[in-house]
């Protein structure tokens, strides 16, 4: 246990893990320039709880997520922060099998779905490299502005690793499976240019408009029908994961849903008497 008998301080980077809700957007920023950014379990699991406290609430209708300074977006886990090994009885190995399954079932791969599984729009403005699982953190976001010095690094392959923060499954259905096996294979530095060309981002602006371009979008998306966008994505993300039947099957149900939003019903009624809708998010 980390506490003062065992002569260990706890563990309280999570603070460095900010949030804020200004004009219905949830701002996430990653606040460690001093280590690149690189996220420790506690910063880790903050940022997933974040994002998972944000499904059901009606405070924020879009998220961003960033981070300080101009250098890194997040260079990736915080090695020098390991999780602490659960207790263990006399002469058991460390770790024993199982426990790096478990480390990864409760860290990264809980991190990434919170994102992709997100009911509300999630921007990721890339202020930096984002190496590792920081450029999965990225790439499980709806939509990706980054800076025109930033870059991504599949650093893994570097390091003798494999992917992780399940960059195995979303490179291929953003790049095609040959493009995804020669990024991780060859962990070359991927500017930003590069990046829009493959469609890792969707635009690329200068450093200095980073943010502006990010709350343009974030509150375009925040005055928008919320529950539309939440079904939308809810459509796109399994398209790629299932058979034609099974996604006719969740269209159907998408559009049963939504025809009973006070939007829709806004977005029809906008149309027919020809004025702008006003989206309420619900």
């Amino acid at each position: 246990m980390n506490d003062e008998s065992s002569g260990e301080r706890p563990d309280d980077s999570a603070e460095r893990i900010l949030f804020e809700i200004r004009n219905q957007v949830a701002w996430i920023t990653i606040d460690s320039p001093d280590r690149g950014n690189a996220l420790t379990p506690a910063m880790r699991d903050r940022l997933g709880s974040l994002m998972r406290g944000l499904n059901g609430r009606f405070e924020a209708r879009a998220a961003v997520i960033t981070a300080t300074g101009d250098r890194h977006f997040c260079t990736g886990a915080d090695l020098g922060s390991p999780p602490q090994p659960a207790p263990r009885p006399e002469g058991a190995p460390q770790p024993a099998v199982g426990e790096v399954r478990r480390m990864m079932l409760d860290g990264q791969l809980t991190l990434m779905p919170s994102v992709l599984d997100c009911e509300v729009p999630v921007i990721a403005a890339v202020n930096g490299t984002a190496a590792g699982i920081g450029a999965h953190l990225a790439l499980c976001c709806d939509l990706v502005v980054m800076a025109d010095h930033a870059r991504f690094i599949e650093v893994f392959a570097r390091r003798g690793l494999v992917p992780d923060g399940l960059g195995a499954w979303i490179l291929p259905r953003l790049v095609g499976l040959q493009k995804a096996k020669e990024l991780v294979f060859l962990a070359e530095d991927v500017p930003a240019e590069e990046a829009q060309r493959l469609g890792l981002c969707n635009r690329v602006v200068p450093g200095a408009d980073l943010r502006d371009a990010a709350t343009e979008w974030a509150e375009r998306l925040a005055s928008g029908p919320t529950r539309s966008f939440m079904l939308s994505k809810w459509l796109l993300n399994r398209s790629l994961d299932v058979d034609r039947r099974t996604l006719e099957d969740n269209e159907a149900w998408a559009v049963e849903l939504i025809s009973g939003t006070e939007d829709a019903a806004e977005g029809v009624a906008s149309f027919l008497e020809r004025r702008d809708p006003s989206w309420r998010g619900f």
